[in-house]
């Protein structure tokens, strides 16, 4: 790093003080190769500045006051325009061979985003959703899943929480899919089919564990979101209705902004077309059912008492 040629050993006079409690003196100020040279009137150093760190403190119109570094307890004032024109170049010129990686990131990204809107435009928006909800390492779309159910909870919620309801509901993810890693919820009111969530979450409503004497119904619901899950995607489900920039941006950056995720809960709350095997209350079947004391546990885990 040096300074621009045509102000090597540029020099003028400034007030130099070496601390808050101390009294300025005058100091010859040499703009050098990466430093800026203090010395006294004798020629003595007093003190060398980086000319990368240099913080321009305060500037009037005639005169500015620098410190060798932000917080620094050092400070010279400057009035000659020709040295403060010089460092001010410097400093530019030095600022330019720095490397801003913030800006690469942000010119990577529109690039990215423009380049995947062509992709969209020629490939097909189908095939971006495709595309979007493979891509997604499990580790996110797990992470994707806890915040929508979250944000499901806020939006339609709070979930149903009875401490006998909620052990009910785990004994009848167990018996119904042992080794799977699925998780169920209950909100309150009423819906023709669960919500089926990336990550193996499954929410269900009130009706669908309430509203019947035989728990095979209720078994029946969660059986077709355990099919829906082994079947399709969920997530893409959602991303269709969600348009192309939410697929894009789990392309790009394996996030959604809280508008992004909002946009995809209410998605999932209004869409009861999935799973198709639910959109009518099954009858009963040969599932695996519940002990009687569990049954009425999940009945009343929306009433408890």
């Amino acid at each position: 790093m040096t300074a621009l040629k045509a102000y090597e050993r540029l020099e003028c006079t400034g007030l130099w003080r070496s601390g808050p409690a101390m009294q300025r003196r005058e100091v010859v100020v040499s703009c050098g190769q990466a430093t800026l040279i203090l010395t006294d009137m004798q020629n003595r150093p007093l003190a060398h500045w980086s000319l990368a760190a240099i913080d321009v403190q305060t500037r009037k119109e005639d005169a500015a006051t620098l410190r060798p570094a932000p917080g620094s307890e050092e400070s010279l004032e400057i009035s000659d325009k020709t040295m403060l024109e010089a460092l001010q170049k410097v400093q530019k010129a030095i600022d330019r061979s720095r490397p801003h990686p913030g800006r690469l990131r942000f010119i990577l990204a529109v690039s990215s985003v423009v380049l995947l809107s062509f992709v969209t435009l020629i490939w097909g928006p189908q095939a971006m959703v495709s595309y979007a909800s493979n891509v997604l390492p499990e580790a996110k779309r797990a992470q994707l899943g806890r915040a929508l159910v979250e944000r499901i909870g806020q939006l339609a919620g709070p979930y149903c929480t009875s401490p006998e309801g909620i052990r009910s509901a785990a004994l009848l993810v167990e018996r119904l899919a042992p080794k799977a890693a699925l998780e169920l919820r209950v909100l309150p009111g009423q819906r023709t089919a669960p919500i089926v969530l990336p990550g193996g979450k499954v929410i269900l409503f009130d009706n669908m564990v309430g509203q019947s004497d035989d728990p095979a119904v209720t078994a029946a619901y969660v059986a077709a979101a355990i099919a829906t899950l082994n079947d399709a995607d969920p997530l893409g489900f959602y991303l269709e209705d969600a348009g192309p920039f939410v697929s894009i941006s789990l392309i790009t950056s394996n996030e959604l902004s809280n508008r992004q995720l909002d946009q995809l809960a209410k998605i999932a709350l209004s869409d009861q077309r999935r799973p198709a095997s639910a959109a009518q209350p099954p009858a009963s079947t040969a599932l695996p059912a519940l002990p009687d004391g569990a049954w009425l546990g999940l009945q009343a885990i929306c009433n408890p008492g």
